[in-house]
């Protein structure tokens, strides 16, 4: 009996690149081009190009693929660095080749040098009555009413990849963009639901603004405006709390009649649900560690707690720390949390699992200001300033009525 069978090729494509030059010095929003000599004994099928950081070795901008169909193949591609946020440090291009049975990938590292930061201000939002009152100080600290929504204030943020202020109004179904600029809401969208308070988070990675609707899942748009990533929730169900990372992101999902809540891990560039946990507290905000740890902050009918939640292995550690009621929190430049409870303002640091009280400050509205290493705490009328690490007031005034957010605003030059 004789038999027959292809041969795998075991050969892997040769690649030699030729360009940038190693370690040379790169500005954000810069064309770079990218060179490279490809050869293989068979077909090279594809060639791939991406940016990545070498501190996360997460891909930082989308990756380039190229067809290419014969056994030798000369890259020549303007790579264009288009993200303005990218921070100064080192990065590499990776080309990667594949003939059919083999890849192979070749590396080239780079400096890019980030754009600096500079604090222009801050918003604070204020409940007046049915309306909410958006409030902006250009870093005077004297405050000037900038506009009036229409509704009360359920959540807002700042996004400082087009400098503009996203609103979600209470009991509404409908996401407003304030352009400050323009002093003027320049951008609307209205979404059906079937419950009272549709919008229950919103959030933004900086470039991205993300938020749940109640009776349709998490949305996104871009700094275009563009719809751009959605997770449709299953009709029985309805999603509260959003954790945004760098590979995935996680959200609370729950029953229409509030019980068998589910954390789901889902892929941060589709939404596609990945995996899901069970948890039985109602959670107030997720908020990642690192790649794959995110800390459950949550409510009982105790009070609140804190649980770690492992995004790849689903396994939830129930008891990190114990507290009163939460209402807010905040993560400092530095991995610290601020928790604002129903008693008092307390920080909780992940590498040594201590909880310790900040502030005997009761149900504040927190900010964080990461250029100065700056808390701001909202509490009733006041705003009060201070310096993270002493724990000192620097600065502090009263508004016309009742805080409920705070965005502080970052530029570029």
């Amino acid at each position: 009996m004789l038999s027959c069978k292809d041969e795998k090729d075991k050969q892997s494509p040769i690649i030699v690149i030729l360009d940038p030059v190693e370690n040379a010095e790169h500005a954000v929003l810069d064309n770079v081009v990218v060179r490279a000599n490809i050869s293989d004994n068979e077909v090279i099928e594809s060639v791939q190009l991406s940016l990545i950081s070498d501190d996360s070795k997460n891909k930082v901008l989308p990756t380039v693929t190229f067809q290419v169909g014969q056994n030798e193949y000369l890259l020549d591609y303007t790579f264009e660095i288009s993200d303005s946020l990218l921070p100064t440090s080192r990065y590499y291009f990776q080309v990667e080749a594949f003939d059919g049975d083999n890849s192979i990938s070749s590396f080239q590292y780079i400096n890019i040098r980030g754009m600096n930061r500079e604090q222009m201000g801050v918003f604070v939002t204020c409940n007046n009555g049915s309306t909410a009152d958006l409030y902006f100080d250009q870093n005077q600290f004297v405050f000037q009413r900038i506009h009036q929504f229409s509704k009360r204030y359920q959540a807002a943020v700042f996004n400082r990849f087009n400098q503009e202020f996203w609103f979600v109004p209470k009991k509404d179904n409908k996401i407003e963009m304030y352009d400050p600029m323009k002093n003027a809401v320049s951008f609307s969208r209205v979404f059906n639901s079937n419950f009272p308070n549709p919008f229950t988070t919103i959030k933004n990675d900086n470039r991205d603004v993300r938020f749940t609707i109640a009776d349709a899942g998490v949305k996104g748009f871009n700094q275009n405006q563009n719809e751009n990533y959605t997770y449709l929730a299953p009709a029985t169900r309805k999603v509260e709390s959003l954790g945004i990372g760098e590979l995935v992101n996680v959200v609370e999902e729950v029953d229409r009649t509030g019980g068998n809540r589910a954390l789901i891990v889902l892929n941060n560039g589709t939404g596609a649900s990945l995996r899901a946990r069970n948890i039985f507290s109602d959670v107030v905000d997720l908020q990642f560690i690192d790649d794959e740890r995110v800390i459950v902050f949550c409510n009982t009918a105790h009070g609140g707690k804190g649980m770690l939640f492992n995004t790849t292995s689903t396994a939830l550690q129930n008891n990190l720390f114990v507290t009163d009621s939460i209402r807010d929190v905040v993560k400092t430049n530095v991995g610290d949390f601020l928790i604002s409870t129903k008693s008092t303002i307390q920080t909780y640091r992940p590498s040594t699992g201590s909880l310790v009280n900040y502030l005997t400050i009761r149900e504040a509205v927190l900010a964080y200001d990461d250029l100065n290493n700056q808390v701001y705490v909202g509490f009733g009328t006041q705003l009060r300033v201070y310096n993270y690490r002493n724990v000192s007031a620097i600065r502090s005034t009263s508004m016309p009525d009742e805080i409920v957010g705070i965005n502080v605003k970052f530029n570029q030059f």
